[in-house]
């Protein structure tokens, strides 16, 4: 497992560099759907080895660690878009990520349960100031104030999945080629996104409403003594709850739009 956790962490290391140097050169739908795909095709293959080396535990194990990761890297586009983030706040934030995940996959995470209820709370704040924007996209931050919290909060966040997707697979290199996958394509979809939220009429508004049930999902995870159940279910939850505020906003257009 060692050799096969290795082997797909250097391929996907590699796609998080092309997605940081394609990202400078646009950001198209096609690019972003292909980032994405590689993504599935990767943890595909690497859960197909993982069943033929060491059977279908170890497969399920991994599927559940990477859904984990991938509701906290959900979580962090939430908090970045919040904050208007630039794109090179962006990059830096993946590298970062990539740089935390990697570390904590092999480091016992301290503290889970407080750092759960204190980013919990940031988000809600988050949240109050984007129901704030009135309906326009959310206003910057200072270009240094939005740096540290984009930064802190990718730091946080990898504490929160690494811990988590540790208490799914119990195995340190499942948790860094899970933490690694779920980061491939993040700057190019967030740069797709921070668009899409731009054009949308009442945007503020949507994106206070998925950093809600971040922010209480935190909250709740974090006073149970534990950091949030990233689990299959809630990655669909939020994803669902991301795609019905866009579908929303768009329909809401085009009827301004036809009038």
């Amino acid at each position: 497992m060692p050799a096969i956790s290795l082997s797909a962490a250097g391929i996907l290391l590699a796609l998080v560099a092309w997605d940081l140097t394609a990202a400078g050169r646009g950001r198209s739908l096609r690019r972003c759907t292909l980032l994405l795909f590689a993504q599935l095709l990767v943890a595909a293959l690497v859960g197909a080895v993982l069943l033929g080396a060491s059977g279908s535990g170890a497969a399920a194990q991994f599927f559940a660690g990477w859904a984990t990761s991938l509701a906290a890297t959900v979580d962090l586009l939430a908090v970045l878009l919040s904050v208007a983030a630039g794109m090179e706040t962006v990059a830096v934030v993946v590298v970062v990520g990539v740089l935390a995940r990697g570390a904590l996959a092999f480091a016992d995470a301290p503290l889970v349960g407080v750092v759960s209820v204190v980013f919990g709370a940031a988000v809600l704040w988050a949240a109050w100031r984007a129901f704030r924007g009135e309906g326009h996209p959310p206003r910057p931050l200072a270009p240094r104030l939005a740096m540290a919290a984009v930064v802190l909060a990718a730091l946080v966040l990898a504490l929160l999945s690494a811990a988590a997707t540790r208490e799914v697979t119990g195995s340190a290199p499942l948790v860094l080629v899970a933490g690694v996958l779920a980061l491939v394509g993040f700057r190019h979809l967030f740069g797709l996104l921070r668009g899409l939220l731009a054009r949308v009429p009442d945007a503020s508004v949507g994106l206070a409403v998925v950093l809600v049930f971040i922010g209480v999902k935190s909250v709740l995870a974090g006073l149970s003594g534990g950091g949030p159940a990233h689990g299959a279910r809630v990655v669909l939850l939020t994803l669902g709850m991301v795609g019905a505020v866009a579908a929303l906003g768009a329909i809401t257009a085009a009827r301004r739009a036809a009038r």
